[in-house]
């Protein structure tokens, strides 16, 4: 016997997000022929072990949206914050994009240097790429096959192959390519990029921009112990940026947490401007203020209660 309010408020989710059918099935952990047997009224087995997996996805979608509702009052409108640190970073990958060479935004994680790169790729879709490394992503073959896959270009070839065909792909094309967690980046890895950014020896063709972002290891290889292998690489460099949790503004502040703004809490947006110029950075006073806000106190004493849950601890 089916559960009419659990498929109801299955119906009611999937219409209001918009996820088919196919792509909400493997969330919920059925396969798309038994959630669509189920939906009918026709699924043979067993029932309430499809009904608990639903009720189980159900239960954390409908908690999930409930601390959006709680939130909304006391959040930004926008999803991006034009920061003093992210607008500047917005437009050193539109210089990269226009100039063409390498572009290093590098230092102190949590200050919105992702952020910065996020809005960029949305408000250029077709210009911009955007590949975020990590230690395993960070190999030359690693690197270049999830180029090729962003490129929309066949994985499974050699690397000479690849290179090639990705080349060839951007060639003249005056496309941007953002690599964010670029510290992850080996040699290798770093030397094939450079090369995308050198403009056609034959034809002169200028070769696309690349905007390497990450802490400042992506940097400092190049001009430490390791300057003679990075030579090439640092001479191509034709914008560098440092960027630390101290060059956070109150205005900063003031634009992240418009609401206590608006509230004239002081005391309040004073905390956090302490949290975004200590190591924790922006990302660390937002975690604070979004926690107080789901344990209903975004005072001064709610605000450093939290601090001090979450294990961030700032004078």
């Amino acid at each position: 016997m089916r559960n009419e309010n659990i498929k109801e408020r299955l119906e009611a989710y999937m219409k209001e997000s918009g996820l088919s059918q196919a792509k909400i099935a493997p969330l919920i952990g059925v396969s798309m022929t038994a959630l669509s047997q189920y939906r009918n009224g026709i699924y043979k087995g067993d029932v309430k072990a499809v009904e608990s997996k639903i009720e189980e996805y159900m239960e954390t979608v409908e908690e999930q949206q409930a601390q959006e509702e709680k939130a909304q009052p006391y959040k930004a409108v926008e999803d991006y914050i034009p920061t003093s640190v992210s607008e500047d970073i917005y437009r050193m990958i539109r210089y990269a994009q226009v100039n063409g060479g390498i572009a290093i935004a590098h230092g102190d994680a949590g200050i919105g240097k992702t952020k910065a790169a996020q809005k960029y790729v949305r408000e250029n879709p077709t210009q911009a790429i955007y590949l975020e490394m990590s230690p395993v992503a960070g190999t030359l073959g690693n690197m270049l096959r999830l180029l090729a896959r962003t490129l929309k270009l066949p994985e499974s070839r050699n690397k000479m192959e690849l290179t090639l065909s990705i080349r060839e792909k951007l060639e003249g094309t005056n496309k941007v390519i953002i690599i964010d967690e670029a510290q992850h980046l080996k040699l290798s890895a770093l030397e094939q990029i450079r090369t995308l950014a050198d403009p056609n020896s034959i034809t002169g063709t200028k070769g696309v921009g690349i905007v390497l972002i990450g802490n400042t290891e992506v940097y400092s290889k190049m001009k430490g112990k390791q300057e003679a292998q990075f030579a090439q690489l640092f001479s191509r460099i034709k914008m560098s940026r440092y960027y630390s949790t101290s060059n956070v503004t109150d205005e900063d502040v003031e634009k992240l947490f418009p609401v206590l703004k608006k509230q004239g809490m002081k005391k309040e947006l004073g905390f956090l401007k302490g949290i975004c110029k200590s190591k924790w950075g922006i990302r660390g006073a937002t975690n604070v203020y979004d926690n107080s806000i789901n344990n209903d106190d975004v005072s001064v004493k709610g605000l450093y209660a939290m601090a001090r849950t979450l294990g961030i601890e700032v004078i």
